[in-house]
Formats: C-alpha cells, structure tokens, sequence
C-alpha cells in the first residue's frame, strides 16, 4: 500500500488544492492519502474562515481519503512547530511519503538547504537579518546569500524546509516530495486561470466578491450559506485577556519582555481592532508574527504548552473518512493493538475518558474549549463522530 500524507489547511479549499490532489494521486499512484489539518485556528494566526467539520467534508469531497485535525497548539504555531505537529502525526498513521506544494520544486535542494538551515552558522545569520525588519523568507535568503549560495526561499518552500527537518528528527523513514506550485503565490491575492492563493480567495470573500471561478461548486455553495470569520471578530476577547492578564502575558508563546507592556498599552488605549494592531506592526514585529501571538492569548497557548507538545502527539483525532481511508484505519487501529505506547487514534467521542490518560485529555479537552471559543463568533454544530463520504467523489 502506497500511504501518501499532506499538511493541510485548506482555508478555504480552492482549485489549486484540488489540481494538487490530483497531481499528487497521478505522480504517486497513492492507494490512500491521509491529511493532517488545521482545525479551527490556521498557522498565519487566525481563526479558519470556515469551522473545521465543514473543512473537513470540503477536503474528502476534494481528494483526501482520510482527515485527521492537526489541533490547535499546533496549529496556530511557527512553521517548526506546526511541521513537527504534523509530520508527528503523518508518522503515526502509517504514512511513507509526506507531499508538499513547492514554488521550486526542487526537493534536491530543499534538503541540502535544511540541512545548512540547522548549522550555528546560518542560525546567527537569519537571526541578525531578521533583527533588521526583513519577512522570514527574505531574511532566510539573505543568510543564504551571506553564505554564497544565491537562493530567494518562497513561502511555501520555507514551511516544507521545516517539514524536512522536522522528518529528519521524527522520521527519518518517510520520503518527502513536492509538486509544483502553479499560478498564484501564497500571498498573491489574484486569480489567474481559475487558480488563486487561499489569501485571493479570502480577500475576495470579504470584499462581499464571487469566488465562484476559484473554488469548486461543493465549496462556494457552502460557502454562500456559511458565517465567515476573521481575527477582528475576537479582538474584544483578545482585548479583554490583555487587560485582565497584564502580569501573565509574558508566559504567552511569542511574547516576549516588553511586548508584553506594548500589547497592554495599546490594549488600554484602542477600543477598534485596526488601530491596537497597526499599533503592535515594526519592523520586528511583522503582521504574522503579532497575529499568532494574539491567537496565542486568545486561546491561552503559553511557552510552557509549546515545549511539552512540541515533540509528543498527545492524541488523533479523526475528522472523517471515505472507503479507502476507513480501510486504512482498521489496518492502523488492528496493528496497534499491542502497542501499549500506542498513541491514542479518536473516531469518535463518546467515550473519551476510556480511551485517553487523564493527561491526554487535558490536551483534548483543550483543544475543544478552543474551538468553543471559535464558535463565540462562528456557531457550528459539534460532531461526536467522523464524517462519512460513502461515494468518493
């Protein structure tokens, strides 16, 4: 069995997730593809524009075979904690190739720059460039460019630089490769040929604009009914644990000492979102950055969570599944049986507490309270169970 697996976030799902699905079925000859995905809260630091059930039903109606969420202390962290989440993950559930959408396409490359990427030499690099205002994947080129190798690192070939060396410490065992990025960059807010980034998408989904040359027909048909949400809809929260948590601020993943004092000034200061957030932007501090710390303090995601789940999957969850991907479980689940260190695989949660250590559950439990508050501005219904796509479309 060819078990091919994808880190995913599909906010929303578009025609370039599904030409990548497609492109990654004909390259692989895949017998079932596994994906990994965000959940309600997205890596760039805000809440998902749609909840994760429906994500979910988008994904299996797109291609993905098998759904798991990628949960939220994962993903809304950096690329190397967000990588380590989800190749932990695709390890566990029996994957043997992880894939990626690569602007260069040269998986060859990408390796031997992860690997100089973990040297103290090019550590201090970035750092330096980094303290001079530049983006991550400028500054990361220009530590390259420091070390003589003309290179300009895109978006999305940054994060499958941290997919690389998060395999390279989790699971040296699986493969990793890339198909070709078309058309639309990551942030590229145009559509061309009926392809566009997530972020065109989204803008013009916000701007009250048609999508539907963009997305799928089962995609902009939900998407015309659901509630769309963005950051700003929780600054009151946001604003409300700043000015309650004044002297606990700093023990927030990314906050660091006099951010704190910044981000309750402006807090106390700006009653409108836009005005606190143009506050916080520098050239240090970019506008991913600032928007991940503040998912960070909405959802109470401290330094101290971040290192103890940074290399332990606590549990699975499973979002939904088609035919072949519910096949593959039953393979997964009959071969852990004797696995007492088995990390815990969740179908369904009736009962939970049988099948999680009070531990484990902690995290679960977690991760639901956040998807609570996620549904204080976007109201979805909870689902015990997976979702089922009985016909693979």
């Amino acid at each position: 069995m060819k078990i091919v697996g994808v880190i995913i976030e599909y906010n929303p799902f578009h025609n370039g997730h599904k030409y990548h699905l497609e492109k990654l079925k004909e390259d692989t000859k895949a017998d079932v593809v596994v994906g990994v995905m965000s959940g309600d809260y997205v890596q760039r630091g805000e809440p998902s524009i749609v909840n994760r059930f429906l994500k979910s039903e988008f994904s299996l109606r797109g291609g993905i075979d098998l759904i798991v969420e990628l949960p939220s202390f994962y993903s809304t962290q950096s690329g190397e904690v967000f990588a380590l989440g989800g190749v932990g993950i695709l390890k566990e559930l029996g994957v043997d190739t992880v894939i990626f959408g690569s602007e260069s396409n040269n998986i060859v490359e990408l390796e031997r720059i992860a690997l100089l990427g973990e040297t103290e030499e090019f550590k201090l690099l970035l750092k330096e460039e980094l303290k001079k205002g530049y983006s991550y994947p400028t500054s990361y080129s220009n530590a390259l460019n420091l070390l003589k190798i003309d290179k300009k690192i895109a978006s999305n070939d940054i994060l499958g630089l941290e997919y690389i060396k998060a395999r390279n410490i989790l699971a040296p065992e699986i493969e990793i490769k890339t198909i070709q990025r078309i058309n639309a960059g990551y942030y590229d807010s145009t559509v061309n040929e009926n392809i566009s980034s997530a972020t065109g998408v989204r803008k013009k989904i916000f701007k009250d604009e048609q999508v539907g040359d963009a997305v799928p027909n089962f995609v902009n048909d939900s998407l015309l009914k659901e509630q769309k949400v963005r950051l700003a809809d929780y600054y009151p929260y946001i604003r409300y644990e700043i000015l309650n948590q004044k002297n606990k601020l700093i023990e927030i993943q990314d906050v660091e000492i006099g951010f704190d004092n910044k981000l309750f000034v402006s807090a106390e200061k700006n009653s409108e979102f836009e005005f606190f957030f143009e506050s916080l932007v520098s050239k240090r501090y970019t506008i991913g950055r600032i928007q991940r710390t503040l998912i960070h303090i909405l959802l109470n995601i401290t330094k101290e969570m971040t290192q103890n789940i940074k290399y332990k999957i606590p549990y699975i969850r499973v979002l939904g599944f088609n035919s072949k991907g519910q096949k593959h479980l039953k393979f997964l689940k009959e071969g852990r049986k004797e696995r007492d260190e088995a990390i815990p695989i969740i179908v369904g949660t009736k009962n939970i507490k049988k099948n999680l250590t009070k531990e484990e559950k902690e995290y679960f439990d977690f991760n639901e309270k956040n998807s609570e508050i996620y549904k204080l501005i976007s109201k979805y219904e909870d689902r015990k169970n997976p979702i089922i796509i009985k016909e693979e479309e």
